[in-house]
């Protein structure tokens, strides 16, 4: 099974050139999920990049997800929420949200701290970081869910390259900074991790 695209936008992006990428990306491949992370913003100006940016990717039937308190889930009209805190965090986002709505769950310290969430009924578990190079650890940790877990789960690998990409077994792979700031564009770049996501699943 070939991994789903979960693209992780810059935390710094404005919405105008958010929304290009967004639409560049699209170009090359069938996006499943956006993730919006809010990064040091103000909540106002967080708010005004979610509502600008949150209608184009769901008109293309991206799934689009926020970070932050989850009754802005339903303000700004979002599909569901991103949670890197502990397990509080979790139980209180799928109590606020679930099942309307999609919660997932990352910063994963351990394996154990892997199943507690798991075990919150999120709709999916959330292996590496937002942003940086790949993490080895978290690597080995989102195969070792995928190979014994049902909860789905995403590989995150912001640096990916067509010669990097693979998802261990997770349902979707994470991009993020290595698609926005490729030096042949957001499409060529996407379109060959694409390819090699397709030959290498």
């Amino acid at each position: 099974m070939t991994a789903q695209i979960f693209l992780i936008a810059s935390p710094d992006v404005d919405a105008t050139a958010c929304t290009r990428m967004l639409d560049e990306a699209l170009a090359a491949s069938p996006v499943a999920a956006l993730l919006l992370p809010r990064g040091s913003r103000p909540e106002g100006s967080y708010k005004a990049l979610v509502k600008a940016v949150a209608p184009r990717a769901q008109a293309a039937g991206v799934a689009v997800l926020i970070e932050g308190d989850p009754g802005l889930v339903r303000t700004l009209g979002v599909d569901g929420i991103h949670v890197e805190g502990g397990v509080n965090e979790v139980r209180a986002a799928t109590q606020a949200l679930k099942p309307d709505f999609i919660v997932g769950a990352g910063r994963i310290a351990s394996r154990h701290d892997a199943m507690s969430k798991g075990e919150l009924g999120p709709d999916y578990i959330f292996f590496g970081p937002l942003a940086g190079p790949r993490d080895p650890e978290q690597r080995e940790m989102a195969r070792w869910w995928a190979e014994i877990m049902e909860v789905p789960s995403v590989l995150s690998d912001p640096a990916a390259t067509a010669e990097t990409a693979t998802s261990e077994g997770a349902e979707f792979i994470g991009l993020g900074e290595s698609v926005w700031t490729a030096s042949e564009g957001v499409t060529a770049r996407l379109e060959a991790i694409a390819r090699a996501l397709e030959a290498n699943p």
